[in-house]
């Protein structure tokens, strides 16, 4: 069920529709179902080969239509020890 008029992103590659522009990494994350704790990052794109840039949760972004965003664990160490 997609609405008819909202503004298509991607999170995780799945496509949303959202109403609101701007909105936070809080509610960028809600919308995709996931709590804080996960770490949001806006994405050049699909396949972006850097990884993409931090969105903190009360920071505001501007909505664009096809937009990508990824959600990763916050708890995450990728091998630091």
């Amino acid at each position: 069920m997609e609405a008819k008029n909202g503004i298509p992103i991607f999170i995780n590659r799945r496509k949303y529709e959202v109403e609101t522009s701007p909105m936070t990494g809080r509610q960028i994350l809600a919308v995709a179902g996931f709590a804080e704790g996960y770490d949001l990052l806006l994405l050049r794109g699909e396949g972006d080969p850097t990884g993409g840039d931090p969105v903190l949760a009360d920071q505001p972004v501007n909505i664009k239509p096809g937009l990508h965003f990824r959600v990763i664990p916050g708890n995450r160490t990728f091998g630091a020890g």
